[in-house]
């Protein structure tokens, strides 16, 4: 954007800087030789802007940057107002329109810095790009720092780990669903076998003595309590009600689990859910609702929480609700706990934000809710999303 639109905006009086570096430290040759030596030796792209917005000064990187940019001047944007640029382009582009926004606010000191990363498109290819507005407060003169960076192999970093985390949930899921089954085919049937010939010995050993009976009736309620484990186990790593049924029964089956193993009373709320859901969608909304009853268990102190899921067009919503102490009381606990509390909301955000869709959370000493949300169509049936440079809006900024 600086480059394009700027050669329409040169100040008059900008070219008489174009070869001088302003004073922004103590004056001196040798003083200003050392900030022009410092600013060129960073890789980010520097300018210098003086009380109007007016471009003072660049780096070497800068000026690299320009060149490779297809901005011909030799004075590599020196005395264009920046400010008037921005303001030119704000129309067609919002970021640039975001970035003349924070320069007035910057230069009127009502803040003293803006960051702001945005994709553009550039002779190399999609790109990423980050960009600094800040006013050094010790400056004599007033003076702003324009820094704009390169973070495109940042992004790419950032959206490989990404793709990686949302495979590895999908993984995660896939090996439960297959451990749950493997439990409730085989473990719970051996088990339901182990206790029926448990009964059928307690009833023919009618002469056998008391220690007999009461060997036979322990190993009974262990065997029965073994299975009832086993069962609960492979239905909280992966309800088959989730896939047979939906989610709407599957979190009723856990709300129901839940309030008979805490004492905790779960209100549920179910209104138009619009099922069947995408599978994708259904585990994730399944797994915030767990571990957001795990920590009002855990943590909240509240007697009672409120589980609602609603459809609204394309968008899925799914809220817990307690009445607890709220995040803001936890210092108080050990840090283990908090610990488990961090880990668990960053596990929730993860998967959903994998999927395609947003985690919310409230809290307040008067209680915490808990919404996620999708939108259908964003869901990545796969867990992992889109790589986004492939799919660059242009930006001249």
């Amino acid at each position: 954007m600086e480059y394009q639109s700027a050669r329409k905006r040169r100040s008059t009086t900008g070219t008489l800087h174009a070869r001088r570096l302003p004073t922004l430290i103590a004056p001196g040759v040798e003083a200003e030789a050392l900030l022009r030596s410092t600013l060129d030796a960073l890789s980010a792209h520097i300018a210098v802007l003086d009380e109007t917005g007016t471009i003072i000064a660049v780096n070497r990187a800068w000026r690299t940057f320009a060149h490779a940019s297809g901005y011909a001047d030799e004075n590599h944007g020196v005395g264009i107002n920046y400010l008037a640029v921005c303001e030119g382009a704000a129309p067609l582009s919002k970021e640039a329109a975001r970035t003349a926004q924070a320069l007035r606010e910057i230069m009127a000191g009502a803040c003293s810095e803006f960051r702001m990363e945005y994709p553009c498109r550039s002779p190399q290819g999609p790109r990423w790009f980050q960009i600094r507005v800040t006013r050094p407060d010790q400056a004599q003169i007033c003076r702003i720092v324009i820094a704009h960076e390169d973070i495109t192999e940042v992004k790419r970093t950032q959206q490989e780990l990404a793709r990686l985390s949302g495979r590895l949930m999908h993984l995660q899921d896939e090996e439960r669903r297959a451990i749950a089954r493997e439990l409730h085919d085989t473990t719970a049937q051996n088990l339901l076998a182990i206790t029926l010939n448990a009964s059928r010995l307690h009833g023919q050993l009618c002469d056998a003595g008391e220690p007999v009976h009461r060997i036979l009736k322990e190993t009974l309620e262990l065997a029965e309590q073994s299975l009832q484990e086993v069962r609960t186990l492979s239905y909280l790593l992966h309800p088959p009600l989730l896939d047979d049924v939906g989610l709407t029964a599957a979190l009723s089956w856990l709300a129901r689990g839940f309030s008979e193993r805490s004492g905790i009373r779960v209100d549920i709320s179910i209104e138009n859910s619009g099922e069947p859901l995408p599978r994708p969608i259904a585990t994730a909304l399944y797994r915030v609702a767990q571990e957001a009853l795990s920590n009002v268990h855990r943590h909240s102190g509240s007697k009672q929480a409120r589980l609602a899921l609603s459809r609204k067009d394309d968008i899925v919503r799914l809220d817990i609700v307690d009445g607890g102490i709220g995040f803001k009381a936890l210092p108080h606990a050990n840090g283990d706990d908090a610990q488990l509390i961090g880990v668990g909301i960053s596990g929730m955000r993860l998967r959903l934000e994998q999927l395609g869709g947003q985690l919310e959370i409230h809290s307040s000493p008067l209680g915490t809710r808990v919404s996620a949300s999708f939108t259908i169509g964003s869901c990545y049936a796969d867990g992992c999303p889109p790589n986004d440079l492939s799919k660059m809006p242009s930006s001249e900024l």
